[in-house]
């Protein structure tokens, strides 16, 4: 009887993280899933973890080239942050309108807004109905304009993280001693598990809340299990039943890191 391969296990060495399966294969092979970058290690069955993670290390330059490509292979959404534009906040479409005019500014966002823009230059958003509205100087090219968006969400995230994370936290059993919110390219959420510090990607604050329950239940459960073997999938299986649906998700949304 052939035997089947095994379930696809997650593990990290260093800054890599790859998917693992051991197959009735007789050496090593490595690739990229496309449209993820994801590392995809083969191993023949019975093959320690520590050849397999030496087997990752010897490749790694190669790995990064290979992540290199693939990202510029990825159609990213080009954004000017103009009227028109659409801008998701917690998984909701809004359409964008750039305000400028000082009237305009006081009727939609208040006296407050119009005040601040006014005297100080000072930014505001604010989410009307359908629209997404970005009170801004006149001058405010699209970095800046992106630089309030982003002030704005990761604002909301933080209003918002507090209830999330004692949520979860209440189901790993395990609490972190702090947390923060930034920007991150290649990953959703990162945990140190000597400080019990965690950080939440910017980007979660696009997507529908469902995902950052995901990202702080996964990082939360380091605190448990260092990698990602058998151990800390168990514990996900108990703490997150979706989690496999959830990763399989966002994994296709990596073009918005």
């Amino acid at each position: 009887m052939r035997r089947r391969p095994s379930e696809v296990e997650e593990h990290q060495i260093g800054e890599i993280e790859y998917l693992l399966q051991y197959k009735r294969i007789r050496r090593m092979y490595l690739r990229l899933r496309p449209q993820e970058a994801k590392v995809f290690v083969t191993a023949p069955y019975h093959t320690p973890l520590s050849e397999v993670e030496q087997f990752v290390s010897r490749n790694r330059e190669w790995i990064r080239r290979q992540q290199q490509k693939q990202e510029q292979m990825i159609p990213k959404p080009v954004h000017y942050y103009v009227t028109g534009e659409q801008v998701y906040v917690w998984g909701k479409a809004y359409e964008l309108l750039v305000l400028t005019d000082q009237e305009m500014v006081h009727q939609l966002c208040g006296e407050e807004a119009a005040e601040a823009l006014q005297k100080h230059g000072m930014a505001a958003v604010k989410i009307e109905n359908t629209k997404l509205l970005l009170a801004c100087p006149v001058d405010f090219d699209a970095s800046r304009r992106e630089q309030c968006l982003d002030l704005w969400l990761k604002r909301q995230m933080e209003a918002f993280l507090p209830a999330v994370f004692q949520g979860c936290g209440s189901l790993v059993g395990k609490r972190e001693s702090s947390w923060y919110v930034r920007k991150m390219k290649t990953r959703w959420g990162t945990c140190n598990i000597k400080t019990g510090r965690i950080c939440i990607n910017l980007n979660l604050g696009h997507l529908p809340p469902e995902y950052l329950s995901y990202i702080v239940t996964h990082e939360l459960t380091h605190l448990w299990e260092k990698g990602h073997g058998e151990p800390f999938r168990a514990r996900m299986d108990l703490y997150y039943p979706k989690w496999r649906e959830r990763r399989q998700e966002i994994g296709k949304l990596a073009y918005m890191l």
